[in-house]
């Protein structure tokens, strides 16, 4: 990417969500730019500013949840700009606008306690610690749509047709039970008709006794096989991200049902 320079990307979410017998299906619009400002002079990390122009909840079937969707959304627009630091992992490890998010941060708590005083009180009470803490927050915005999949495959270096690598990372389970799920994920890359950089990747639970246990108690089930996978396609012209596609599912046996599927295009 070129340093200095703005890209703005477009984003279509869509997905469901089951929670024991009440399904929801959603649908989100995110418009994005991204601007890579080099690296950083002390740090092997490389610095993006991220900011959300637009959010868009364009469909919500269930009224709860479009009220808790309502209030996480005005906690996550403290992000709405973001100026962070990117290591060789793809991972955030860095955050340089934090006083700027902080400043943000009390408006959106008076919004909230005035807006909904007792059903806000715990999000409040969480981001409140969670701030205290750079490590808490780093890996709590990690899985904001967007940066998520925008850096999945960050840093990955390129591979020859038809060969793979293997790598284990690490995603969080996407019914707020703050279960960190370990993922083997294999990445492939080649070269389109357009001689365009084409790369998929496709990434499997690692099963974990711990991680199976603790989501067995979640879903108080306690012979429940869970599962989690993600698949993703991203379209690259020379280190430019073009499109990509992305989904990921999570299945907690009969009652939790987790699918998104992310669709991100370059605008200019």
């Amino acid at each position: 990417m070129e340093v200095g320079k703005a890209y703005l990307y477009n984003t279509d979410i869509s997905g469901k969500t089951k929670v024991h017998s009440l399904d929801s299906n959603y649908k989100i619009n995110i418009k994005t730019s991204v601007t890579y400002k080099g690296k950083d002079p002390n740090e092997d990390y490389h610095i993006f500013e991220i900011t959300e122009n637009e959010y868009n909840l364009e469909m919500y079937e269930d009224p709860l949840i479009v009220q808790i969707a309502e209030m996480t959304n005005k906690v996550c627009s403290i992000y709405s700009t973001l100026e962070v630091g990117v290591n060789r992992k793809g991972e955030i490890a860095k955050i340089y606008n934090g006083e700027m998010i902080r400043d943000k941060w009390k408006e959106v708590k008076d919004w909230l306690t005035n807006a909904h005083p007792i059903e806000a009180y715990e999000i409040i009470r969480a981001k409140e610690y969670e701030l205290t803490n750079e490590e808490m927050e780093i890996k709590s915005i990690r899985y904001i749509h967007f940066l998520y999949q925008f850096f999945y495959i960050f840093g990955k270096e390129p591979l020859a047709e038809g060969s793979k690598s293997y790598q284990k990372r690490e995603d969080m389970d996407r019914f707020g039970a703050g279960v960190v799920i370990p993922v083997n994920i294999s990445v492939n890359e080649k070269l389109n008709e357009q001689q365009m950089s084409e790369w998929n990747v496709d990434g499997m639970m690692i099963r974990d006794d711990k991680m199976i246990r603790r989501l067995r108690e979640f879903a108080k089930d306690s012979y429940m096989h869970p599962d989690y996978k993600v698949k993703g396609k991203y379209l690259y012209d020379d280190r430019i991200l073009l499109k990509s596609d992305f989904t990921i599912t999570e299945q907690l046996g009969e009652f939790f049902y987790y699918h998104c599927y992310m669709d991100t295009k370059l605008e200019f």
